[in-house]
């Protein structure tokens, strides 16, 4: 008897796989593009797109995208630190219309540092940095 796959979302075929990293590709490069901008809130905005709809709560879902938006960036041999990974999770987040929290956070001891994260329903679907982070804005 075979293992029960854990509940959430079936697993994607090659084809899908290939079109969610080239969909993460292309956000990262309209990121990396915005991210000149002054207006952090502007740019938040503007890559989760103009007209407001109603966001839903999907754990296992916002997870996986979490987990290729990573898995993708981290094979980059550009700038792919916190910020720019987790304006691309949130965008794809928003495409489907997924409830997310851009969190930026500091810390000042032992000495500066700066982090973001995503937040789906709560909880951070991209690591939220270690103790010390004090939440700076949520978006």
């Amino acid at each position: 008897m075979t293992a029960r796959r854990a509940q959430g979302p079936p697993p994607l075929s090659g084809v899908a796989k290939f079109a969610l990293v080239a969909e993460i590709l292309r956000t990262y490069a309209t990121v990396r593009w915005r991210m000149r901008e002054s207006d952090v809130r502007a740019m938040v905005d503007g890559l989760r797109g103009a007209s407001p709809v109603e966001r839903h709560r999907d754990r296992p879902q916002a997870r996986r995208l979490a987990r290729a938006v990573s898995r993708t960036l981290r094979l980059l041999p550009t700038d792919s630190r916190c910020l720019a990974r987790a304006l691309v999770l949130d965008a794809l987040l928003a495409r489907r219309s997924l409830e997310s929290v851009v969190v930026i956070a500091a810390r000042a001891e032992p000495e500066f540092a700066a982090h973001a994260w995503v937040e789906h329903d709560g909880i951070a679907v991209l690591p939220p940095g270690s103790a010390g982070y004090q939440r700076l804005i949520d978006l």
